[in-house]
């Protein structure tokens, strides 16, 4: 009998996810961008991931046979249409930061060709995917414990043997509100990988429960850690020092002259980070194609294993030919919440259905209009280059919907024919 995953697994899968290039990367870029103010911004999106993942957590419950998470909650409440585009974006923004983390693996490494390394990483851990899901699960469980002693260890450090001035913190908001919009829509990408839990549901032991709990419980770790580590960084160290450094927490450990054990543990878990990140990337990319194809929305032929990896592995290894990884990762925030807007939508529409599951989102309907709203003002903060882009992607999608519904329909008319029906 296919063994069912457990809450630790499941939760860890989401954490492999979520904790991985945002913070190790990102957190000097959104310090320099929101100032101080950067804690708030952690706070707004921490806010908003809360209530896109409580809605997906409902969703969860209600729907616990899909595979798609997002976009399966879109389909079967939206229609086929709009559950197309949903995992239509999914899928860009999946195979996109996919790319983008395995990427990071390479830079973290004092060797040349990295997109050879890159390309390695994600046929390696693609190959661990088809040897099965609770392989790659444990491995992740593994992972995830040595990512999140890393974090702790930053913070600890940083606590203890850092000399902190209030200078640090002043002026809390050098950029105004726009500053802390701005550093909340890049802090996104450290939270957006929980949605891969929701993908999970059907091979979860009793999932209708033990998903949204998984849900909740990696949101409310991923928060915490994420706000100690960006307090222990701006405690050791004023705003402005940290520009847009690419390895930040090392940046900041090196400028205190921290012990190189310290140094290399942190360095190390940025490496490792990227590695969990990539893999439950890949988890999710397959399973949201796999579940388009059997809703058909895509040819159904494409929903096996093995051709499933196959086309998700190409998508990210052509994505690192793209180079410039920054911004077309504008394009992947760009789908990731477009996508989660739709999570509260999806939760009115099942509520006016009558549809109940196992857990119910709490303030209803006003967690879910906070959810639309932040996710709206983080959209806007994503700068116009990004919602060209984005709107690109979506006008494409809508391209490749309408010629698939048109050869559905000729298929099935010339099927028809044979028996004397009208196409």
């Amino acid at each position: 009998m296919k063994r069912k995953l457990t809450l630790i697994e499941t939760t860890a899968i989401g954490l492999g996810n979520i904790i991985g290039a945002g913070i190790f990367v990102m957190a000097g870029s959104i310090i320099y961008l929101a100032g101080p103010a950067a804690l708030i911004s952690f706070i707004i999106t921490g806010l908003l991931a809360m209530s896109i993942g409580i809605n997906s957590a409902e969703l969860a419950s209600k729907y616990p046979n899909t595979e798609g998470g997002v976009y399966s909650f879109a389909k079967l409440t939206m229609g086929d249409f709009m559950g197309f585009l949903v995992g239509w974006m999914r899928m860009i923004s999946y195979a996109v930061s996919g790319a983008a983390t395995a990427l990071g693996f390479a830079s973290y490494l004092p060797i040349q060709f990295k997109y050879v390394i890159a390309a390695s990483l994600i046929i390696t851990l693609s190959t661990i995917y088809l040897f099965g899901l609770k392989l790659a699960s444990e491995i992740e469980t593994v992972l995830v414990i040595i990512n999140i002693l890393g974090l702790v260890t930053f913070i600890v450090f940083s606590l203890t043997f850092g000399k902190f001035s209030i200078s640090h913190l002043k002026p809390l908001a050098p950029h105004g509100v726009s500053g802390i919009f701005a550093g909340a829509s890049l802090a996104f990408f450290a939270y957006s990988g929980f949605n891969t839990i929701a993908t999970l549901t059907p091979d979860v032991e009793d999932g209708e429960r033990t998903v949204p709990k998984a849900i909740i419980l990696s949101l409310i770790i991923t928060s915490a850690l994420y706000i100690l580590v960006v307090f222990s960084m701006l405690y050791i160290l004023p705003w402005y020092a940290y520009g847009t450094q690419g390895n930040p927490l090392s940046f900041a450990l090196q400028s205190v002259k921290a012990p190189l054990i310290i140094i290399l543990a942190v360095s190390s878990t940025a490496i490792i980070a990227t590695v969990t990140v990539t893999l439950s990337t890949i988890i999710a990319t397959v399973r949201t194609i796999k579940q388009m194809a059997e809703d058909e929305l895509i040819p159904k032929g494409i929903s096996k294993d093995r051709l499933a990896v196959l086309i998700t592995a190409s998508i990210m290894i052509a994505s690192l030919a793209l180079g410039n990884v920054e911004v077309i990762g504008l394009v992947s925030n760009f789908g990731t919440v477009f996508s989660y807007i739709t999570t509260a939508i999806a939760v009115v529409i099942s509520r006016r259905r009558g549809i109940r599951g196992k857990f119910s989102s709490p303030l209803y309907p006003w967690l879910q209009i906070l959810s639309i709203i932040l996710s709206l003002l983080i959209m806007l903060s994503l700068g116009e280059e990004s919602l060209i882009l984005g709107v690109l992607s979506i006008i494409i999608g809508i391209l490749i919907h309408q010629i698939h519904v048109q050869i559905n329909i000729v298929e099935k008319g010339k099927s028809l024919k044979p028996h004397g029906e009208l196409p």
